[in-house]
């Protein structure tokens, strides 16, 4: 009899690892005017403030912000003119908007990035992971208060003759646990570009690492 329950067990194991956190079978948030498509888990949902911004919510909190950086990636291109790697360098100042708060008592900004990722994701798209070093300055007691929060993530969902980047993060004073982590990379690998916006993501999938960036 122990040996059967092992058995049963082990094959209950294997059926559990090999079906993923929610994939193609979450609900799908579509973004008309950018065309893409996006999964997010079923007790979650989607807050969307026009067809640039939208946050998903868990529990009628927000578990992620999101923004389809547009006119300001090319205001970058036109002002900064980068000779090379255009979406870094455009990443590595644009991730630190999130910390930039004033007000009467004091501000909050980020003036470096701690840790630096980059990775491909599931559907083909490049992505880049920063974590930052986060300041809170009071002015009254004339202190600073400094922590990391991120990941701050930056996606490359561009189109032929069109600059576009989609920045997601956790929140502007927040350090994701592991598990939320882990859980808005999933969301990231299921991002899609809609027919029509193919090319791009066609030719990451070829090449992959081994372009020139």
């Amino acid at each position: 009899m122990g040996r059967y329950t092992h058995i049963l067990f082990v094959l209950l194991i294997s059926v559990f690892l090999s079906i993923p956190a929610f994939g193609s079978e979450g609900n799908p948030y579509r973004n008309e005017e950018y065309n893409f498509t996006l999964h997010y888990p079923s007790p979650f949902q989607v807050r969307s403030f026009g067809e640039g911004y939208f946050d998903i919510l868990k529990d009628d909190k927000i578990f992620v912000e999101a923004s389809v950086e547009d006119d300001t990636l090319n205001i970058f291109i036109q002002e900064a003119k980068p000779k090379i790697d255009v979406f870094r360098s455009f990443a590595r100042g644009r991730c630190k908007i999130i910390c930039d708060a004033d007000g009467p008592d004091g501000s909050t900004y980020c003036k470096e990035i701690e840790s630096e990722k980059e990775w491909t994701s599931g559907n083909g798209l490049r992505v880049l992971e920063f974590t930052l070093l986060f300041t809170r300055e009071n002015y009254q007691d004339k202190t600073k208060e400094e922590s990391r929060i991120g990941p701050v993530y930056v996606v490359d969902i561009s189109r032929t003759h069109r600059h576009l980047a989609l920045m997601i993060h956790p929140g502007r004073d927040v350090l994701a646990a592991k598990d939320s982590e882990l859980l808005i990379r999933e969301m990231i690998d299921t991002i899609e570009l809609r027919p029509g916006n193919s090319d791009r993501q066609r030719e990451t999938r070829v090449c992959g690492a081994t372009c020139k960036k």
